[in-house]
């Protein structure tokens, strides 16, 4: 359900194997536990007429921190952000509606905080696999051998008009992304047909998605690990293909500044941790990692977070 967060009961009983009770049985179970904690959406920002997303790390005046995170939680291009380990450290994730905006918005932040340094970075491409967590541990000890074969690019999606419903849609998705097709209309005041051939027509082209949140750590995730990375391939995209196959990296992020890539990973011990920065520096063409590990908190209870960047290439 992180691949696909509006699978029905029978569905997934059928992909499975299983019953539809079984089915439903357990997915009960787990938002008791607190493992399943919602469901929200990825959503392409290009497409929804955004010129591009930003990484912005901050170091703040540590006395500031509590006040800029307020501050970041009303900046509606802000989507995310999260604390590091270093008290003053904030990584915030922006969306762009033109390029020169970021500039607008780190000045903004800049007068009004103490701000020791600020690194940003723009993602031009992001191959997003929530869905390629290993959740028994020793199923990341397993890297097919396949994993530095060629693999065949995909086609991006076509170029379809966003509209005011279309936008609508996505901000009700990203609330409760399993809402029913008749509740959601009722809601826009349209027909459940409409919303759900619109939501069908965002989702065939690679627009949105819908993906169920978990709570990483009940599951045995104890860090998220980026891994800031420098490629001497020109051929960028066969190297995120190869770092795709290794288990437990959620995303990869071409991006445009002092490292070429972000890469993204969750572990449950320091084993996985050195496993994966081994698998990474063997893939050609990379020329450089420095990781950055980020213990889970609270802060990570429901993840992933909303309107996440979904894969664009």
């Amino acid at each position: 359900m992180i691949a696909d967060g509006r699978k029905t009961e029978t569905e997934i009983a059928k992909t499975l194997g299983l019953t539809k009770e079984t089915v439903k049985k357990n997915y009960l179970k787990m938002k008791k536990m607190g493992i399943i904690t919602g469901a929200t959406i990825h959503i392409n920002y290009k497409s929804f007429g955004y010129k591009a997303v930003a990484h912005i790390l901050i170091n703040v005046d540590p006395q500031q921190e509590d006040n800029l995170v307020e501050h970041l939680r009303l900046m509606p291009e802000v989507y995310s952000f999260y604390k590091r380990e270093v008290k003053g450290n904030l990584d915030t994730v922006v969306i762009l509606k033109t390029l020169e905006q970021l500039n607008e918005i780190k000045d903004a932040i800049k007068k009004c905080f103490s701000i020791l340094e600020m690194k940003t970075a723009i993602w031009t491409n992001v191959k997003e696999m929530n869905d390629n967590l290993a959740i028994i541990p020793s199923a990341a000890k397993n890297i097919s051998t396949s994993s530095h074969e060629k693999v065949k690019e995909k086609d991006g999606p076509q170029t379809v008009v966003i509209d005011e419903m279309d936008q609508k849609i996505a901000d009700k998705l990203a609330e409760n992304g399993r809402i029913s097709m008749d509740k959601l209309g009722k809601e826009l005041g349209v027909s459940a047909n409409t919303v759900s051939r619109r939501y069908e027509k965002l989702k065939k082209n690679g627009i949105l998605k819908v993906t169920i949140q978990i709570n990483p750590i009940l599951i045995g995730y104890q860090a998220l690990c980026v891994f800031f990375t420098s490629t001497s391939d020109e051929k960028t995209y066969s190297v995120t293909d190869k770092v795709g196959l290794i288990p437990n990296i959620i995303s990869v992020m071409k991006t445009s500044g002092d490292y070429d890539l972000q890469i993204w990973a969750m572990v449950q011990d320091i084993d996985q941790l050195l496993y994966i920065q081994e698998q990474i520096g063997k893939i050609p063409g990379i020329s450089k990692i420095e990781p950055e590990i980020l213990r889970l908190s609270d802060q990570w209870t429901k993840w992933p977070s909303p309107r996440q960047y979904i894969s664009t290439f």
